[in-house]
């Protein structure tokens, strides 16, 4: 269930909700929640830090507010020329990747002029930031309204006191900084861009002024026969009278139907804040949920009011059980499971963290098709998209607060960080996808550091003990001795070291990698493909021999953008299964094949070896079928199986071929995949992933592929060229600054391949796209961008056809 469904469910059961319940003096309205990323001004002060861009570390650089900006919070302030921007925004977006060394550090300036109904005064007025980098202070109508530090968790604000409801209007004005903060983790992470900004979405939300501040359940005990349920939930009354009410908690399954409901009166006291309930629930014959059958239901919560209009909260649940065993990994509803996951950091060409939520839906969904069925949140917490597509795609999640390598203790450092994993817990403990929380980790600090991290460590136990709490690489005994889960890291020698010691522990490796992998890379040297699949073959098989080890998790799944880092592409750290514009190495279907039950079959590398004629080459391919068979130009050159590779469930298969220009192609079945001989290149080949994108909608982008190919469309995987994109029509393309381009939308392909990423504005018609290289044939993709009820502005009305 997607963002959408859930938010269309929810809303449909709002006007059930009231009917659930015997008393029905009143009619529930439940709480508005509106977007809030639109109509925003921004201007970045003049002056920053960052020229070592993450490891900066010098405080004071950019830390002045400049004099245009000092009677910024004012509501007369002119911002009348300061420009239009919507959110999610980063200002940089594209200054990490480009020529000039580091990225700004420093303070950027948002306002936001809004109204409110008049019809809404007398209502409760907050404002949700799902996240914000990193230390932002806000004020309404001049009126400071609050502060938040830490740049990765969502978190609130109570605006009601400050708002004017009418015609009059609202301004709202915020102040970011990514300035070095050493109580602020991350402090210094090399391979990391600090992105600054409103990166994540805002909402508006009001509530009547008794309302629900909170409701979260735990599964006390699951078995396939019943679910107990428990449900915790806090009312906030800020009326001045005490409130009789009754409290309605239902189970919703799939199609919206009420299969389980508990009812209670409370009386809240005037004034009262966080009055806490406990209630309890049985669900007869629950549908589990796990990584292949992620079974979601809903819980509804109504309060109703007979003197007020009431509140409705609605949440996400599942059902199942775990546990991890030392002996022999994790179980899941009762069944060992292989942890099988990845890691990814919130990046993409053109917009910095500034994703829109149907991009993180899209990079789950790829790497749930990898076969995955973990999902480890390095470092940070991520996007509430992220955390709903797990749930709905079945990827249990262990969702991480960013403290590791530097740790202080001056009060300041566990203030915040313990701050942060409150409101970690709290936003995500609805999620059923969520099983353990954990820390980064690679701590290495000195002992009164070590007492720090292990206060954390407590503090994730206490606010939520349903869960377990793991460290990846804690490196500290002292540190390990507090965690229900060890998380290792890459070597074996230690970690088999570390298992024979402490034989009684937990175990699983949260992170590894074992090389940088340039796609389109070949011949065994450094950073190729090949010699990068045969490491990953090789660390995969020594987890599958250790059945004490709970499961992986790979780093990483996507090439993403690093200042400091230029082993292959400048600014890129390409230790991704995929690179940064998520088309797969060979090393991805490494990975699907020892994953994923869907039938796959993958012929590893290219097929365009000139002057290599005669010369043996090894053609590897990966499948999960249990034979195939290898044709040249059509001649069979044998059906084999899988190499024997103790650890591996799905070897390689393996061939030795004389190169001969020409066809190479893998069957298995019905299942067929080949490479063909190149020849000199000839024109660029683009193509959309989508023919329509919505007009006006930020969420509706089309991500167009560029292939150079020959005179018969193969892809020549020597390619380099640089490609120039243009477009015309109702569309905008993402610009991403790369070295030696800074128009950002000119850069070299990488073996034959690259793509560039398309928004609609808010006109329709028909969008023209052409991606141009000196010496090629332009390549062209026409999208509609398209809106209900309104007509072709792209259309020529004089009777003949213009373009086609």
């Amino acid at each position: 269930m997607n963002r959408r469904h859930f938010l269309a469910l929810a809303a449909a059961s709002a006007a059930q909700a009231a009917q659930s319940l015997q008393d029905k003096s009143r009619s529930v309205h439940p709480r508005l929640r509106r977007n809030f990323n639109t109509g925003w001004l921004f201007r970045r002060q003049v002056n920053g830090g960052g020229a070592l861009g993450s490891w900066e570390r010098d405080p004071t650089l950019g830390a002045a507010i400049e004099p245009p900006f000092l009677n910024a919070k004012s509501p007369a302030y002119d911002d009348s020329a300061w420009p239009s921007i919507q959110l999610p925004h980063t200002w940089n977006q594209h200054d990490g990747s480009d020529e000039i060394p580091g990225y700004f550090r420093g303070i950027g300036w948002y306002r936001k002029h809004f109204q409110l109904e008049p019809e809404l005064s007398g209502q409760r007025v907050f404002l949700e930031f799902e996240g914000v980098n990193q230390v932002s202070e806000f004020w309404v109508n001049g009126a400071y309204a609050g502060k938040h530090e830490g740049g990765y968790t969502s978190f609130e604000l109570d605006i009601t006191p400050h708002v004017k409801f009418g015609p009059s209007g609202n301004v709202l004005t915020v102040k970011v900084d990514n300035i070095y903060n050493k109580d602020i983790a991350p402090t210094v992470k090399t391979d990391l861009t600090f992105y600054g900004g409103i990166y994540r979405d805002v909402w508006l939300r009001v509530t009547a002024p008794i309302h629900l501040s909170e409701v979260y359940w735990l599964t006390p005990k699951v078995t396939e026969s019943a679910a107990e349920i428990e449900v915790h939930s806090r009312i906030d009354n800020r009326t001045t009278r005490a409130a009789s009410l009754k409290v309605l908690h239902e189970i919703l399954d799939a199609k919206g139907l009420v299969v389980a409901k508990v009812e209670t009166s409370a009386t809240v006291p005037a004034q009262q804040q966080g009055h806490a309930l406990t209630q309890r629930l049985t669900l007869a014959q629950p549908r589990l949920w796990s990584p292949d059958s992620p079974n979601l239901y809903q819980l509804r919560t109504t309060l109703l009011d007979p003197a007020g209009p009431g509140d409705l909260h609605d949440a996400p649940i599942g059902f199942r059980w775990f546990r991890f065993d030392a002996q022999q990994g994790f179980f899941l509803n009762g069944r060992r499971l292989q942890l099988r996951g990845t890691t990814w950091h919130q990046s993409y060409p053109g917009l910095g963290s500034a994703l829109p939520n149907s991009r993180h839906v899209k990079d789950m969904e790829l790497i749930k098709e990898m076969g995955c069925n973990l999902f480890r949140t390095s470092h940070y917490p991520h996007d509430p998209a992220v955390m709903e597509a797990c749930d709905r795609l079945g990827l249990l999640v262990l969702e991480e607060m960013f403290v590791g390598e530097e740790v202080e203790d001056d009060g300041g450092y566990y203030r915040i960080q313990a701050k942060g994993i409150e409101e970690m817990v709290a936003r995500d403990r609805n999620n059923p996808s969520v099983f353990m929380w954990g820390l980064e980790g690679e701590i290495e600090s000195a002992a009164k550091h070590v007492d720090v991290v292990q206060q954390l460590v407590n503090k994730i136990k206490a606010t939520d003990p349903s869960r377990p709490a793991t460290m990846q690489d804690a490196r500290i005994d002292s540190i390990k001795q507090t965690l229900d889960v060890v998380g290792l890291y890459s070597g074996f020698d230690e970690n088999d070291k570390e298992r024979s010691r402490h034989p009684e522990r937990r175990y699983m490796i949260e992170e590894y990698t074992v090389d940088a992998i340039g796609r389109g890379i070949y011949g065994m040297g450094p950073e190729s493909e090949d010699l990068g699949c045969d490491k990953h073959e090789a660390y995969l098989a020594e987890v599958g021999r250790r059945p004490w080890i709970a499961g992986s998790t790979v780093w990483h799944q996507f090439d993403y953008d690093g200042d400091e880092y230029d082993p292959i592409t400048p600014h890129l750290v390409t230790f991704g299964l995929a690179d940064f514009w998520r088309i797969p190495k060979d090393v991805f279907y490494l990975f699907q094949s020892q994953w994923s039950a869907k039938p796959m079959l993958h012929l590893c590398g290219h097929w365009t070896w000139p002057g290599e004629e005669g010369k043996t080459r090894k053609v590897k391919v990966y499948s999960n079928q249990a034979r195939v068979e290898l044709f040249l130009n059509g001649r069979s050159l044998g059906a084999r199986e899988p190499v024997a590779y103790p650890g591996l469930d799905h070897p390689p298969f393996l061939w030795d071929v004389p190169y001969e220009p020409g066809v190479l192609k893998a069957v298995s079945g019905s299942l067929t995949s080949e490479r063909k001989t190149a020849g000199p290149a000839a024109r660029i080949d683009l193509r959309s992933d989508t023919e329509r994108i919505e007009s006006g909608d930020p969420e509706s982008l089309a991500y167009l592929t560029a292939a150079v190919v020959d005179k018969d469309g193969t892809i020549v995987p020597t390619a380099a060229n640089a490609i120039s994109f243009t477009s015309y029509g109702p569309g905008e393309l993402l610009p991403q600054t790369w070295p030696g381009h800074p128009t950002g939308l000119t850069w070299n392909c990488v073996a034959g391949l690259t793509r560039i990423a398309l928004r609609s504005t808010d006109r329709v018609g028909r969008c023209v796209v052409s991606a141009y290289s000196p010496g090629l044939r332009m390549g062209r993709a026409i999208l509609d961008v398209a809106a209900p009820g309104k007509r072709d502005q792209m259309e020529y009305r004089g009777g003949a056809t213009v373009y086609k």
